[in-house]
C-alpha cells in the first residue's frame, strides 16, 4: 500500500453474517466498536452499519445489498494506527471468539472480508476545524 505515513488512512470493509447469527453479530460489533474507541486513540473514526430497514419509499439502496452485509467506515491517523488495529489484541480477540458468525473464504477459519483504501480528493468533514 504506497500512501504518505503522516496523512489519515480512511477505508471501507465488508463482512457477511452468516443466516441465524444476526442477533449475535451485531452484539459483538457494538461491543468491538466501544473497545476501539476507548481503546485505540489513533482510530479516528469507526463506524459499524448494516443496511438500513427504513420503510421511506425514498431510502431504497440500489443495487439492493446483501441482507447480512456489515460495512465498517475507518478512518485512521496514519497506516501505523491502522496496522496496531489489525494486529492487536482487540481485533485478534474478536476475530477468535466472533470469527465464526461471518462468512468465510473456502477452508478459511477466517471471516472473508473484502477492504477498499480510500483516497479523499474533496469534500469535508464538519467535525474537522477549517
Amino acid at each position: 500500500m504506497m500512501t504518505d505515513s503522516s496523512q489519515p488512512l480512511s477505508l471501507v470493509s465488508r463482512w457477511t453474517i452468516h443466516q441465524g447469527c444476526e442477533a449475535e453479530a451485531r452484539a459483538a460489533l457494538q461491543t468491538l466498536a466501544k473497545a476501539v474507541r476507548e481503546n485505540e486513540h489513533d482510530t479516528l473514526v469507526y463506524t459499524v452499519h448494516l443496511p438500513s430497514k427504513a420503510r421511506d419509499p425514498r431510502l431504497i439502496s440500489v443495487p439492493v445489498p446483501c441482507v447480512n452485509e456489515v460495512l465498517f467506515f475507518e478512518v485512521y491517523r496514519n497506516p501505523d494506527a491502522f496496522e496496531t488495529h489489525v494486529n492487536g489484541s482487540i481485533f485478534q480477540s474478536f476475530l477468535a471468539n466472533h470469527g465464526a458468525l461471518f462468512v468465510s473464504a473456502s477452508g478459511s477459519r477466517s471471516p472473508f472480508i473484502q477492504v477498499e483504501f480510500l483516497e479523499r480528493i474533496a469534500g469535508f468533514d464538519a467535525r474537522e476545524s477549517t
